[in-house]
């Protein structure tokens, strides 16, 4: 201690605050450098989570004692980073009931002695929570619920109720399901519960909107009318979209136009024919051969008046052959294409083979059939052009006694009342011109005629008499000629 403070009383007072300084700088160096060596590096171990699912996990950390934090989000897991791995799978090993639904793992640990209430209220769940890990493998979901309405089954039910079940999904932020995806779904719950058919099936948004479209039974009413304009629109755009292709490659893109129009059926109809079969001969001219039904032969004497004691007798027998019978059921369901109308407009020129040429590739595009009635019509802008102009001229009427009367009776007060207006115009601006006369000539100054005569100078005389001898001079020689 005694060398310190004569080595710190030696030193002067800029050398003390410079020791102090750097002493302090290095004390701060080593404790970052074994903070920086020492620290632990968390890193996400599940991130996106609910907050049941997060609170399922954590409580699984807490009793495996393994570190763990909450992100900043509250929705993220995270842990120190050489366990992340081992971590995941030791949680993945526990069968944690994410989402809030449980599998039939339910059913690993069974104990003895339950009833038969239990066992279906727990297959019930395990099947739900099955179908719910199974919508959840959707990219566009992000959380999915899955209720089944099992109704229970009694051997003196006359009427059973048929099992329904409903999906209610939440959707990643900025994405949606498709009208295929739905539908998709309806068929995964439909072969994964019994007797549960594909319209049965209802599933919903996060915002309760039905995304599903429940089809009756006779495929009528409104929803049926919106799937079959579904349908119908997407048919149209479609064919539309394989015609406008072909059409681009010829003239380019942008120089056509395509317009189709789908008839659909729009009602089922079931045709059943019965046809009876006749019996058929092994060759021609044998007798008709079948499957016997009922045989029957009467003997009898034979009566009149010519009959005589001990006449023969009289056999007669009658046999039914079992006839054969066809029936033939045909069904044609609802939404059938029954007519196609496909309307094309090219914007340059074409000439009538070049026309015809289009019509064949586009009906070859669209899958035309002219025995159906399908109708293409191909039309260049230049033939709609000419016949719009043609169209805003008036007609000359017909000759004829009969064509002239009508269009001059219809006529005579149109053109009596044009005279009328056409002279009531005239008056009025000949008031006008005669007012506006008479208001120039009172603002007009009045002038007064001088009574005295033109004073000459006689040099002025001379020059005018001179002048006018010239000019008579002039015309002398046009007179005698």
């Amino acid at each position: 201690m005694s060398g310190l403070k004569s080595f710190w009383s030696g030193l002067g007072a800029g050398a003390r605050i410079g020791f102090s300084v750097g002493v302090v700088v290095i004390a701060l160096l080593a404790a970052s450098l074994g903070w920086w060596a020492l620290r632990t590096e968390y890193r996400v171990l599940f991130s996106d989570l609910a907050e049941q699912d997060l609170a399922a996990m954590a409580g699984t950390l807490d009793k495996m004692k393994l570190p763990y934090r909450v992100g900043s989000d509250g929705r993220s897991l995270l842990v120190p980073e050489s366990q992340v791995h081992k971590t995941r799978l030791s949680l993945m090993e526990h069968e944690l009931p994410l989402h809030g639904a449980v599998g039939f793992e339910l059913f690993n640990n069974m104990e003895f002695g339950v009833s038969e209430f239990v066992q279906k209220v727990n297959y019930q769940r395990a099947l739900q929570g099955e179908l719910t890990r199974t919508i959840l493998a959707i990219d566009e979901v992000q959380n999915a619920r899955v209720h089944l309405a099992l109704p229970e089954q009694g051997l003196f039910k006359r009427e059973a109720a048929k099992p329904k079940a409903s999906v209610t999904v939440t959707t990643k932020p900025g994405r949606s399901l498709q009208p295929a995806q739905v539908q998709g779904i309806q068929r995964l719950v439909a072969a994964s519960v019994p007797e549960v058919q594909v319209q049965d099936v209802t599933v919903l948004d996060q915002h309760g909107v039905a995304l599903s479209r429940a089809a009756s039974a006779e495929g009528l009413g409104l929803e049926g009318a919106l799937t079959q304009l579904d349908a119908k629109r997407s048919a149209e755009a479609y064919l539309s979209q394989k015609a406008t292709k072909v059409l681009d490659r010829m003239f380019g893109t942008g120089e056509s136009m395509v317009s189709v129009d789908a008839v659909f059926s729009q009602e089922q109809s079931r045709v059943t024919t019965e046809e009876v079969m006749p019996a058929r001969g092994q060759e021609a001219g044998q007798a008709v051969t079948g499957v016997v039904l009922r045989e029957r032969q009467t003997t009898r004497e034979a009566s009149g008046d010519g009959a005589k004691p001990g006449a023969p007798l009289v056999t007669s027998s009658e046999t039914e052959y079992q006839t054969g019978k066809r029936t033939e059921q045909v069904t044609t369901p609802a939404g059938v294409l029954k007519q196609l109308n496909v309307a094309v407009v090219v914007k340059r020129a074409l000439g009538d083979a070049e026309l015809q040429r289009v019509q064949d590739l586009v009906a070859a595009a669209v899958g035309v059939q002219r025995g159906r009635g399908d109708i293409v019509t191909v039309h260049s802008m230049e033939q709609l052009q000419a016949p719009a102009s043609e169209a805003g001229r008036v007609p000359a009427p017909a000759a004829g006694p009969q064509s002239d009367a009508k269009p001059r009776d219809l006529a005579a007060p149109r053109a009596n009342a044009a005279g009328v207006g056409s002279w009531a115009a005239l008056s009025i601006a000949l008031a006008l011109l005669m007012a506006a006369g008479l208001a120039l000539a009172l603002r007009r100054p009045s002038r007064r005629r001088s009574t005295q005569p033109l004073a000459l100078s006689e040099p002025e005389r001379a020059r005018m008499l001179e002048t006018i001898r010239h000019w008579v001079a002039q015309d002398t020689p046009q007179v005698r000629s």
